[in-house]
């Protein structure tokens, strides 16, 4: 949870990259987090390598979230489809595509569209976007070389697509389900998902 509107403490203790940390140190490390009174909020962590007994202390100052994470659907000349996200909303994701412009030779189109979380399987209508049919019945997953995926979810007939994500690997995709509706009967592209940087991340 966000600690109110405290700007001298702007973290949240629900940062995923802190929870992450979280349960990766505490697995090689004999770790302490330090907290204050009277909230408990998190201000010191210090791990100690047991093996050794070295020491570190790290100082715990704030974090950023996204809390309306799109992505950035590129489509090449040959219909291959890949993704790059996440970004915070729609203008960051579109504003990404001019340097994705500069960097391939092949990029023909871009489309941003929202990056709905696997943990929930009810797929909100907002998540689909509208796509030409004639660019829908081309597409297909370029070549997988990225660390993560994402599964989209493709209405060729429809000429929508919707975008769900991120995935550690392509069969954790593949088994992701939605729920009743659209989703269902859409085919499944599960294509690479590429980093976006923190500054390209945010409007």
């Amino acid at each position: 949870m966000r600690y109110g509107t405290d700007s001298e403490y702007p973290f949240d203790t629900d940062n995923r990259a802190w929870r992450r940390l979280s349960s990766v140190t505490s697995e090689h490390f004999d770790a302490i987090t330090w907290t204050r009174d009277p909230d408990g909020r998190p201000v010191l962590l210090t791990l100690t390598d047991m093996p050794t007994g070295d020491v570190v202390t790290l100082a715990v100052l704030d974090s950023l979230e996204i809390r309306d994470p799109y992505t950035l659907l590129a489509v090449h000349t040959g219909g291959e489809l890949d993704a790059y996200s996440p970004t915070s909303g729609a203008t960051a994701a579109g504003a990404h595509a001019a340097t994705l412009a500069l960097d391939s030779t092949t990029l023909a189109a871009t489309r941003p569209a929202p990056l709905h979380d696997p943990t929930a399987t009810a797929l909100p209508a907002a998540c689909w976007v509208d796509l030409p049919t004639d660019l829908a019945a081309a597409l297909h997953p370029a070549l997988y070389d990225a660390r993560t995926c994402a599964l989209v979810l493709l209405d060729r007939t429809g000429g929508r697509f919707a975008a769900v994500g991120p995935f550690p690997a392509h069969a954790a995709a593949d088994a992701w389900q939605p729920d009743d509706g659209p989703g269902r009967t859409a085919d499944r592209l599960i294509v690479p998902l590429h980093p976006v940087t923190h500054q390209e991340a945010q409007p």
